[in-house]
This record gives C-alpha cells, sequence and structure tokens, in this order.
C-alpha cells in the first residue's frame, strides 16, 4: 500500500486527519464576496441618494406651463375635496333632520296614545278641576237625576269623569238598581257621593249652578250638591275594556 493511501495506524494521527478534513470544509469568506456586498451597498446608496435629488429638484427643473398645470391641478382636487365636504355636510344635516322629525312624530304619537287611554278610560288621569259631593238622606236621587249631573260636566267641558269608584267613558250607563238605589256601569254607589271631574273648574262650576240645572235637580229630588274648585284632581279609577268576541284589528 502506498503512502497517500495508507490507513492511519495510531488515533493521534486519526484525529489530525478528521481535524485536517473539516478545516477542508469549513465554508470561507472570500474576497469576492466581501467585494460583491460592498458594490451591491454602494448601487443602494447611490439610488437612495438619486431619488431624493430627484424629489427635491423636481419642481425646480419643472417649466412654468408644467407649474401651471400642476397648481390648477392641485385647485381643481381641492374644489373636489369641498365639493364632497359640503355634500357631506349636507347629508349629515339630513340624517339630524330626519331624526328629529321622526323623534318628533313618537313623542306626537306618545302624547296622542296618552290622550285616547285617558278618554277611553284605561288610565290614570290628573288636573284640576272640580269635586262634587251629593247627600241624599231620603233616598230620593233617582238615576236620571244622576246621569243629568254627569252630563253637565260633559257639557261644560269635563275631560275626565269617576263616579264614586267608577270611571265614566262613553258607555258607561247610570241606572236605577233592582232593590232600590243608583247603579253605574253595574256597581251600585251609595250616598254621600262623590264625583271628580278634571276639567277648567271656572268653567264647569257655573254651568252646576245655572237655574234649573244639576244643582236644582237634586234639590229636588230631596238632595244636595256641592261644589269645590281643586288645583289638582286625582281620577285612578279604570274602567274595563270588554274582550272582542266577532271584531279584530285592522293594520
Amino acid at each position: 500500500m502506498s503512502e497517500h493511501s495508507r490507513v492511519p495506524e495510531t488515533r493521534a494521527e486519526q484525529r489530525l486527519i478528521w481535524r485536517r478534513l473539516r478545516g477542508a470544509l469549513r465554508p470561507r469568506r472570500k474576497i469576492e464576496q466581501l467585494i460583491v456586498g460592498l458594490l451591491f451597498f454602494l448601487v443602494g446608496l447611490s439610488v437612495v441618494v438619486q431619488v431624493q435629488a430627484t424629489d427635491e429638484s423636481g419642481l425646480e427643473g419643472a417649466s412654468e406651463e408644467e407649474l401651471v398645470r400642476l397648481l390648477d391641478e392641485s385647485d381643481r382636487h381641492v374644489e373636489e375635496l369641498e365639493e364632497e365636504n359640503r355634500e357631506l355636510d349636507d347629508t349629515l344635516e339630513d340624517l339630524r333632520a330626519g331624526r328629529e322629525d321622526e323623534v318628533a312624530a313618537q313623542e306626537a304619537a306618545a302624547e296622542r296614545l296618552a290622550d285616547l287611554e285617558i278618554l277611553a278610560g284605561t288610565a290614570p288621569a290628573t288636573g284640576r278641576g272640580v269635586e262634587i259631593v251629593i247627600s241624599d238622606p231620603d233616598g230620593g236621587l233617582r238615576a236620571p237625576t244622576l246621569l243629568g249631573v254627569v252630563q253637565e260636566l260633559r257639557n261644560a267641558g269635563a275631560e275626565v269623569i269617576q263616579v264614586g269608584d267608577v270611571r265614566v267613558v262613553a258607555s258607561t250607563s247610570v241606572t236605577a238598581g233592582p232593590e232600590g238605589g243608583i247603579v253605574v256601569d253595574g256597581v251600585a254607589v251609595d250616598t254621600p257621593l262623590s264625583v271628580l271631574a278634571i276639567g277648567d273648574p271656572a268653567v264647569m262650576e257655573p254651568a252646576l249652578r245655572i237655574p234649573g240645572g244639576a244643582v236644582d235637580s237634586v234639590a229636588d229630588d230631596g238632595g244636595t250638591l256641592t261644589v269645590t274648585t281643586r288645583q289638582r284632581i286625582e281620577i285612578d279609577a279604570i274602567a274595563e275594556i270588554p274582550e272582542r268576541s266577532s271584531s279584530e284589528v285592522v293594520k
């Protein structure tokens, strides 16, 4: 076997061969790679400098016509932005106005609903008005007389009326009881009887006292009627709405 192909015999020779082999296989930084990297850096630096110089001197080398054209384009762009801003302002105002109209409509609807509930007798009511007390010591008060008192109040502008514990509505009935007395919407009322009415007391109070009116009619039945004006009348009686049997709401 030749000297170049002989097998290392000792461990020290084997380690020496392995060190040489690793040294041969390790990547080396060559001078050519450093030069190429430096060239790339210089080229990139020159490009950046050139771009900056172009940006700074781009307008300096422009002609008068180019500068005028650029100025016109800038003015036109500003006008477009201003027009867009006006349109956005108009849209915002329309949205605000629409929102205000919607809120106003909702408030009007809520007020109208509250008024209808009061008229229908399905909601309590408060306001200035009159308090009436009818005394009937002999039990001679007749149903038509009490109905006349209610009618006088309505004609005088009463908005809400309560007789005893019964809320008076458009369909309220005042009749004589089977064993005497007076029945309002199926509820027997006793005397002294309280009648509350919300409205203008300056109109209702004189209307009850006119000759031949409510006060005289109660007196003819043997009773007395007293009227007291109040700045605050609370009516909490609620009318019961009958269930529909044949009709239905149409939307």
